[in-house]
């Protein structure tokens, strides 16, 4: 497993900053991490992300009946957080977070390093001088380009599906799966996070399933792998299964990035019963967030009633539109009969193509190959 991330505490000047800029509206919720914060802070950062609209008393509600907190105490800090000032403005202040984590991240080098007695000093350095864009300073477009172009965006590979990796650049960004149920959408996610953990120097994979449980999905890998369970536990040693995403920001301070993130389904998440569509939106944006942390986000969603045995459409994903505009690149499967099925590219934000991709055919009952792929194309072992 990867190695956890060891977070410092930040101040507590800028941590009421920061959280009453949250609450303003002013800052994102991703900005910080809940290590970074008091107890107290913590409390609020969980209130926040648990409520459709935060505010201070409903956060003194939620953190009091749910998370049992004290009153008084949780109420005398929103007090200190309502009366902080963000008049450094939000951009200074994350600029301040950014700058502290490339101390931590220096200081969990370094320390990795002594206990392993190798010490790199071209490494550490590295830490310290990264490009100033990257760390806040500000350069016009043209100086960036005073090298060149830069490469453009190439996404991790998935090596048993060669056409679809070849026209949409590998998995960018955030990626969903639409479909009928029954039509394969989960087989296809499955077979991603097998594929990508094994193909791109051991990228790992946080698997959230609301679907399908885990006996059952390794039930579908036993039959994958020919009932060999050593080749099984090597295929997912990569592999972080919950059926449960309420872990989600422990899980992401113990697996960083780069990682894939893996949801099945987008309908399944936790959602209020009165704002469900509000509910969605909410989460598809904070997961489109983690892929500017670095993240590579799969998302698994049903279609609609209305859209069985229809044409592939971007309009297709279920319960939530945000989706099609945060998806980097979208995937309709289509039943072609024969045990086969149509994948159409229906949202390609990295390349031109869209369209009927390739026809997949099940290779094993819980694998797809692509019909057009040759015989030398990688398979998964």
């Amino acid at each position: 497993m990867a190695r956890p991330k060891r977070l410092l505490r930040i101040s507590a000047d800028l941590e009421s900053a920061i959280l009453h800029g949250i609450l303003a509206g002013q800052v994102s919720r991703e900005a910080i991490e809940p290590g970074e914060l008091s107890k107290l802070g913590r409390v609020v950062l969980a209130s926040v992300f648990a409520l459709e609209a935060a505010t201070y008393s409903s956060v003194l509600l939620h953190g009091v009946e749910v998370l049992g907190a004290s009153k008084d105490q949780l109420g005398a800090y929103l007090r200190q957080v309502q009366a902080s000032s963000v008049g450094l403005g939000a951009a200074e202040i994350l600029q301040q977070v950014r700058d502290k984590q490339m101390l931590v991240e220096l200081i969990n080098e370094a320390t990795e390093q002594l206990g392993s007695k190798a010490i790199d000093l071209a490494l550490l350095g590295g830490l310290l001088t990264r490009d100033p864009a990257a760390i806040g300073g500000l350069e016009s477009a043209a100086d960036r380009l005073r090298d060149g172009f830069p490469d453009p965006p190439v996404g991790l590979r998935v090596s048993t599906l060669p056409t679809i990796t070849e026209k949409m650049g590998g998995l960018i960004g955030l990626w969903a799966i639409a479909g009928e149920p029954g039509v394969g959408k989960s087989t296809l996610a499955w077979q991603i996070a097998l594929d990508v953990t094994r193909a791109n120097d051991g990228v790992p994979a946080l698997y959230y399933d609301f679907e399908n449980g885990f006996a059952c999905m390794m039930d579908h890998t036993r039959t994958i792998f020919g009932h060999d369970l050593d080749r099984v536990r090597r295929a997912t040693a990569n592999i972080f299964y919950r059926d449960s995403i309420r872990s989600l920001d422990a899980d992401l301070s113990r697996i960083p990035a780069p990682a894939l993130i893996v949801v099945d389904s987008v309908q399944k998440l936790p959602a209020s019963t009165n704002y469900r569509r509000e509910s969605l939106d909410k989460w598809v944006h904070r997961l489109e967030a983690l892929k500017k942390r670095g993240y590579f986000v799969l998302l698994v969603s049903e279609v609609p009633r209305s859209q069985y045995n229809s044409d592939a459409y971007i309009g297709a994903f279920k319960e939530t539109g945000e989706i099609e505009y945060s998806a980097d690149g979208g995937i309709q499967l289509l039943p072609a009969g024969d045990d086969t099925i149509e994948l159409h590219v229906i949202k390609n934000r990295h390349r031109p193509f869209k369209g009927r991709a390739c026809v997949l055919a099940r290779q094993h009952e819980y694998l797809f190959r692509e019909m057009t792929a040759r015989a030398d194309d990688e398979e998964l072992d």
